[in-house]
């Protein structure tokens, strides 16, 4: 009997597990990732709405993603190197819990302050779920379903971007942005039981060497993929944050209409996603990259020189979603195909990155508005997104050299 890492004897192997268990395992982790997601993204789809309720402006909004940006980004590879020896089981419930009670307490909050206490307490459970979702997948499972699996779960975080987020904006034009939050809470109640009744106990990771973090953060080539994984994530979430206030800025745009314009840029990530996974092969890893960076940018300044045009908006969300997951995807693909045997800490240091991004995008575009550059939001997140293209171009050379 082939013993999980970390557990006492069980009655189960990895490749032993019921089919049917499997599948109501890697449901239930689906669901908590799109609960994950949903929560992240929630103030980006409602932030005119809160900013209006707590009495604050959109820039002083906008910094509920930043710190729960840097707190993801900072705890997400702490977590990892530090917590090997926890049981999944209990690390996966705690995380569910505190989005549980950080949600409650953010529907109730009586100012800004608690609010933005909630927002920090509540980045440490994003950093915690999806990035060790995968790790318990990748030890539960055999070898060759891991990667679909893995994959399964993650479609749960896009999909918070195609429904979670626009619906969440639309509760809180109707309702009250408290009313999302309380949703929020109570699916993280729902992804808590199905994670209980579905995640055996007694689950471990192994633990991540030091010569593992040290031969990242002394490769030339890894580092620039990283750094191209930082930009593009300060380029999208320049604009990304501050959509809902630049949607009614420019269009007058009515709760419907918002959450028409945001479900359609997250159907646009979602489809990129699947486009990229099926041509990636054939265009390789930096090539794709390449693509995506680019087609982002292109749709960035669409968006910009058509603002107050509403099909030209769509064009240009349907070119800037084709690349927003699938560059996420590729730049993994692209770590793990670099340096295989460093894939676990890459990979984790990818994963904070994309979150160090959204802080420092969400931080500049605040900036930026609080100046009163609202409508060049879109100009500047595409001239990111473009130099992100020449560190790519300049990381293939490392990669071929």
């Amino acid at each position: 009997m082939t013993e999980i890492p970390g557990r006492s004897a069980s009655p189960l192997t990895p490749s032993e597990q019921s089919p049917t268990a499997d599948r109501a395992l890697l449901w239930a982790l689906f669901f908590g990732n799109f609960v994950t997601g949903t929560g992240i993204l929630l103030p980006a789809g409602m932030l005119t709405d809160l900013a209006a309720g707590m009495d604050v402006s959109v820039a002083e909004a906008g910094k509920l993603l930043v710190f729960s940006g840097v707190v993801v980004a900072v705890g997400a590879p702490l977590i990892a190197a530090f917590t090997s020896h926890v049981d999944r089981r209990t690390m996966l419930l705690l995380a569910l819990a505190i989005y549980l009670v950080t949600h409650t307490v953010a529907a109730f909050a009586p100012n800004f302050d608690v609010l933005i206490a909630a927002r920090l307490a509540m980045g440490i459970a994003a950093a915690i779920f999806t990035p060790q979702a995968a790790a318990t997948v990748g030890v539960l499972l055999p070898p060759q379903r891991r990667a679909s699996a893995i994959t399964m779960i993650f479609i749960g975080w896009s999909l918070a971007t195609v429904g979670g987020m626009p619906l969440g904006g639309y509760v809180a034009h109707e309702y009250g942005w408290r009313v999302a939050y309380g949703i929020v809470a109570a699916m993280s109640l729902v992804a808590m039981l199905a994670v209980a009744l579905t995640l055996p106990g007694g689950v471990r990771i192994p633990r991540l060497r030091l010569a593992s973090w040290i031969s990242v953060a002394t490769s030339p080539a890894l580092l620039l993929v990283l750094l191209v994984t930082v930009l593009n994530g300060t380029g999208q979430f320049t604009f990304f944050t501050y959509l809902n206030p630049s949607l009614k800025a420019s269009l007058g745009a009515s709760a419907a209409l918002l959450t028409f314009v945001l479900a359609w840029y997250g159907v646009s990530a979602t489809l990129g996603n699947l486009i990229a996974s099926r041509f990636v092969g054939r265009l390789g890893t930096s090539r794709s990259a390449l693509v995506t960076l680019l087609a982002m940018a292109v749709g960035l300044t669409l968006w910009g020189a058509g603002a107050g045009t509403l099909w030209i908006g769509l064009v240009a969300g349907v070119l800037w979603g084709l690349g927003t997951f699938a560059t996420n995807s590729i730049q993994q693909a692209r770590l793990a195909g670099l340096a295989p045997d460093l894939t676990s800490a890459s990979i984790a240091l990818n994963t904070s990155l994309i979150y160090l991004g959204q802080a420092l995008g969400s931080g500049l575009g605040g900036v930026l508005i609080n100046d009163g550059y609202l409508p060049f939001l879109p100009w500047v997140a595409a001239a990111i997104l473009v130099v992100a293209a020449g560190v790519s171009i300049a990381a293939m050379r490392w990669e071929h050299g």
